[in-house]
């Protein structure tokens, strides 16, 4: 009996789609290309620190462990700020003080919010703040023209087939770097392994090792810059059909959640294009076990990697994110639903 399609996971890399002459309307131009995200948020917090001296940073409760651990590479102090039930901030608890000169990071979680009014509140309180917008799990708020905060920045692996890539949008001149990451070697590789394989061919320890490989690289290599693969894939990328389809896909999910009476963490826009729909589930852990035994690897965001942070601890505990991304269709989404819905049983 065939085994079904694994759903989750890394991208793995159309060999074919590399030699198509489409080209869409969107460039790199006036962007800085890095590593990866965290390498973005890297040259980011270096040209704060060059430019205005400022080494303080308010981070919010819910993050991934990368953020913290880039601001510390910088020796920036780090501030924890509280965010409510909606993942924006707590306006009650916030510490920015009046006319501060100070960063805040403001993240814009699973491509599902809209910045506007918390940098708002952001800038009443002091316009002296410089503001970045994490769009890491938000492409297509990254990718539009409007530019609210000082710098903004996203990556490229996690929206796309790419095996790496770092962009940041902003006003001022960040550095650029012409040297290469090597880790894109390893998930390029991995990437078509993975693309072709046949139980038949190899195990999946083989393209899986090599992920891990360059995962395990990513840190190390956070000041260099991004492939040239990278660049033309996603130059080659139809970046409005993928976000057609995983808007196809996150209306399906949507519905089918609410007929099996689980909540989203956050709305979802029919207009928003997500990475994920994050579903907030009471036993978090056993759910996602019963999904993993029929081939579907939902991911969690995030896990605390020994951070103490309020959002973040129940999040760690509750969150997990329904995959609803371009490689899948509505059949897969049916799937999905039918055994969240035997799981939670």
């Amino acid at each position: 009996m065939q085994s079904k399609q694994v759903i989750g996971g890394e991208f793995d890399v159309d060999i074919q789609g590399l030699q198509y002459h489409y080209c869409g309307n969107h460039s790199l131009d006036g962007i800085f290309t890095y590593s990866s995200g965290r390498s973005a948020l890297y040259y980011i917090l270096l040209d704060i620190k060059q430019r205005y001296g400022v080494s303080k940073i308010y981070l919010p409760d819910y993050l991934c462990s990368s953020v913290v651990t880039t601001a510390e590479k910088i020796q920036m102090q780090v501030v924890f700020y509280n965010i409510n039930d909606n993942l924006e901030i707590n306006v009650n608890t916030f510490q920015l003080q009046e006319q501060e000169k100070a960063v805040v990071l403001i993240i814009n979680y699973f491509g599902l919010k809209d910045l506007e009014s918390q940098i708002n509140t952001v800038r009443t309180i002091s316009k002296d703040a410089i503001i970045i917008e994490d769009d890491v799990q938000a492409f297509y708020e990254f990718h539009k023209p409007t530019m609210l905060a000082d710098y903004k920045f996203t990556s490229l692996r996690k929206t796309f087939a790419c095996p790496d890539g770092g962009l940041v949008k902003s006003c001022n001149e960040l550095k650029v770097v012409e040297e290469t990451n090597k880790f894109y070697q390893y998930k390029m590789a991995a990437s078509i392994l993975k693309s072709i394989r046949k139980p038949e061919y190899y195990d999946d320890e083989v393209y899986l090792h090599l992920f891990e490989k360059g995962e395990g690289l990513i840190d190390d290599e956070i000041e260099k810059g991004m492939s040239d693969i990278s660049k033309e894939s996603f130059l080659k990328t139809d970046i409005e059909r993928k976000s057609y389809i995983r808007q196809r896909n996150a209306k399906q999910i949507v519905e089918g959640l609410k007929s099996l009476n689980i909540d989203t963490i956050i709305p979802v826009s029919e207009s928003s294009t997500p990475l994920f729909i994050p579903v907030w589930l009471k036993d978090r852990d056993k759910v996602r076990k019963q999904m993993f035994r029929h081939q579907i690897f939902c991911p969690v965001h995030w896990p605390l990697e020994g951070m103490s942070i309020r959002k973040g601890a129940e999040m760690a505990e509750h969150e997990m994110s329904i995959i609803i991304d371009q490689r899948y269709t509505n059949m897969e989404m049916t799937r999905i639903l039918e055994t969240l819905e035997k799981a939670i049983k």
